[in-house]
């Protein structure tokens, strides 16, 4: 009784043994399918979005990567990025040539940058604003040795005469009337220059020859003028940006002589801005 009893215990045992052995051997040794689907399925889990990472790195084959076509990650080939460098924009003056860049210079690596600014010279200096007739329209006063301004009143050259300028600067086309301003300005005895400025901002010819003119200290006090001080403020600008000023300094301050904002965006991209 004893005997039987022990036997019938252990049987549900030994049968639970075996076939665990079995089920175990069969699922991983005889059943390849059902591991390799176990690893596919394990490898989904890890990495929700495998398929559907517009990021992830394209693939040799353009039908295993549905997003290669579109992977927005993707280095940019040059005909479709719009945004490289030398892509063309198909805005701005074609014409335009972006001067060359400003790099901030020493008073003894660059002396005429500082010339309009050398107080310490015994140059006759331009007068202030409160000194001066009204026969320029916007006088300002961007440098002790240079004054700036718009339209002048008739009669002005004789009156610029006898507050002590010595040249005038006039960025006035021929059809606004420069020659007759020359002509006014020689009988005053004024030195009188013409850059008739006819685009939206000076040329680099134009800015090279006022750089010229306002670096020379036989030509002080200078009244550079215009027709509203607006081209005038853009001159100034690219003259200061030429002697090495940085370029958002040279803007500030061709802003103080006139410039405003239907000619900034011209001057800056002259500047390369």
């Amino acid at each position: 009784m004893t005997c039987y009893r022990f036997k019938r215990a252990t049987l549900p045992v030994a049968i639970t043994i075996a076939l665990g052995m079995g089920v175990s051997a069969c699922s991983d040794s005889q059943n390849p399918t059902a591991t390799q689907d176990q690893t596919t399925s394990q490898s989904s889990s890890a990495n929700p979005c495998a398929a559907a990472n517009p990021c992830a790195a394209a693939s040799q084959s353009a039908t295993a990567n549905p997003c290669a076509a579109a992977n927005p990650c993707a280095a940019a080939k040059p005909s479709a990025n719009p945004c490289a460098a030398g892509a063309a924009t198909g805005t701005g003056n074609a014409g335009a040539q972006p001067m060359p860049a400003a790099v901030p210079r020493s008073a003894e690596q660059n002396p005429d940058r500082r010339l309009p600014y050398a107080i310490e010279n015994d140059w006759a200096t331009v007068p202030f604003g409160s000194e001066m007739p009204q026969v320029v329209k916007n006088y300002n006063r961007p440098s002790p040795f240079i004054a700036a301004g718009g339209h002048l009143k008739e009669g002005a050259m004789a009156e610029l005469k006898a507050q002590g300028f010595n040249t005038v600067v006039s960025l006035l086309t021929e059809e606004e009337g420069v020659s007759e301003e020359e002509a006014e300005a020689h009988a005053a005895g004024l030195n009188f220059h013409a850059l008739g400025v006819s685009t939206t901002a000076p040329t680099r010819d134009q800015v090279r020859a006022f750089s010229k003119i306002a670096s020379s200290p036989a030509n002080y006090p200078i009244l550079v003028h215009c027709a509203s001080s607006n081209r005038v403020g853009a001159m100034w600008a690219l003259y200061r940006f030429h002697m090495g000023v940085p370029a958002e300094i040279a803007i500030e301050e061709g802003r103080a002589a006139g410039l405003k904002t239907s000619r900034e965006g011209a001057v800056r991209e002259l500047m390369g801005l």
